[in-house]
């Protein structure tokens, strides 16, 4: 899947790939923040998208018959990058939402979707039946076999023809959704970089009863007896997409704590490897989120009491054990935030292990330790009889070694812009090799300066 930005923030273009390992490096205040919000809006909202860029198609079809038949390969072979396109277009009339911030903000913001992969109608199957409401009578049902390209659509009942909120249609454009894009677009979980925040004052940060109060305060008194429905339109966020639906989720650990998910079941050295980076573990006892460090006995902290690492992990840690399904995208803001460099390396460990686990990763990051880490990592890879011999001497697990093609690194820069006339802020695609890890000039340049500083101190001047 790739992205393409232009006049986005303090981005005038910027083309992002998602890899399996995808990471944006850069000084504060280039666009880093821009591109990885814009990308998780995208992939928060692209069904809502979907729907409205198909309504037209479908209702054309829902004719007088009683079933339907949607050749999938006529409609979308060759396609979806076309469709994609008009997703893109749409979408950024809705990054002011995303991002919290003025309509005019984005007006002149280009946004360009195109997948990178052959899309695969064929072996997928489908099916689901629409019933109605707490009678549970059934309405329709959409149907399509594997090794077929027709999605089948049988009605049952007229009634499901006059829903709200598109009936039918929408229903179709879920299933198209499932079977055509859903390949190309990830499922998305984030870790803001205001997530230690939200782990301390999860139980005061509720954001709809927030909207709600700040709504009725703005509208008259008189106009809202009048018109009690009119709260409903003026409920809007106050806070960007992430942030938003950051909180939302540790709000409500202590109802997922007793699920297990499907890669946690499958991929238990997970859970062990996040557990030895925090020193302990999370608990919920008696309806209270707690965290019991290892060798402390029955000894337990609230997240107030916690050490700033414990709450800045907490989300991800949930999101792991509860959450987390092969094939997501999983965002994380800073993970180095609030972490020792000993942790910073054993983060990045343990997100190679998730991405060979099956989860795609998306990271912005300040921390040279982290991708050093991650330089060791993929020159381990190698293999050889010496990288094998180092492995072992320094205790590295296989499920730990990434392999370089399925990393992309992206450092925030100036490049002459193609029209030859001035520069442009952009991202700049990082050079990866096998044998010597990832070139990152942001990272490189800085230390240079301090190590001549030091050896200035240390050896410059009249002996």
């Amino acid at each position: 899947m790739k992205f393409h930005f232009e006049n986005l923030g303090l981005l005038d273009e910027a083309d992002i790939e998602l890899a399996d390992l995808t990471l944006i490096c850069g000084e504060n205040n280039t666009g880093k923040t821009y591109a990885t919000y814009a990308v998780y809006g995208f992939l928060r909202s692209w069904r809502g998208i979907l729907r409205f860029v198909l309504e037209d198609e479908i209702n054309a079809l829902l004719k007088d018959a009683q079933q339907y038949r949607i050749d999938l390969v006529a409609m979308f072979e060759g396609k979806v990058d076309a469709y994609l396109e008009k997703m893109g277009s749409e979408y950024v009339g809705g990054l002011p939402r995303a991002f919290a911030t003025e309509s005019n903000v984005f007006e002149h913001t280009i946004c360009a979707i195109r997948c990178c992969k052959a899309t695969d109608f064929l072996t997928r199957s489908y099916q689901r039946t629409v019933q109605a409401g707490a009678s549970g009578k059934v309405l329709a049902t959409l149907k399509k076999e594997a090794g077929s390209t027709m999605l089948d659509v049988l009605v049952a009942d007229a009634e499901v023809l006059q829903q709200p909120f598109g009936g039918l249609s929408d229903f179709i454009s879920d299933a198209i959704a499932d079977i055509v894009f859903a390949q190309h677009l990830p499922r998305v979980h984030i870790a803001s970089a205001e997530r230690t925040g939200a782990a301390i004052f999860r139980k005061e940060l509720d954001m709809a009863r927030t909207r709600m109060l700040k709504a009725i305060h703005q509208i008259d008194s008189k106009e809202l007896k009048r018109n009690p429905f009119k709260i409903l339109q003026e409920i809007d966020g106050g806070y960007a997409w992430p942030v938003e639906d950051n909180v939302d989720f540790v709000r409500q650990l202590e109802d997922i704590d007793k699920r297990t998910g499907e890669l946690a079941e499958a991929n238990p050295e997970l859970l062990s490897a996040f557990d030895a980076i925090i020193g302990g573990s999370y608990k919920v006892v008696k309806q209270q989120l707690v965290f019991q460090a290892k060798g402390a006995g029955k000894q337990r902290f609230t997240m107030n009491e916690a050490s700033s690492c414990i709450r800045a992990l907490l989300d991800v840690g949930f999101y792991l054990r509860c959450r987390a399904k092969t094939g997501d995208l999983f965002i994380i803001d800073e993970p180095e935030l609030n972490l020792h460099p000993k942790n910073q390396r054993a983060f990045a460990r343990l997100v190679a292990r998730m991405v060979n686990a099956g989860i795609r990763v998306f990271i912005t990051t300040h921390s040279d330790y982290l991708v050093k880490e991650l330089n060791t990592l993929i020159m381990l890879n190698q293999r050889t009889p010496h990288t094998q011999a180092v492995q072992r001497q320094y205790v590295y697990d296989e499920a730990e070694l990434i392999d370089p093609q399925r990393i992309r690194l992206y450092m925030t820069g100036v490049k002459k812009a193609t029209s030859g006339r001035g520069k442009v802020r952009t991202l700049v695609s990082a050079m990866i090799y096998p044998d010597r890890g990832i070139e990152v000039s942001t990272f490189d340049d800085t230390i240079e300066i301090m190590n001549a500083i030091q050896s200035e101190i240390l050896y410059g001047g009249e002996l």
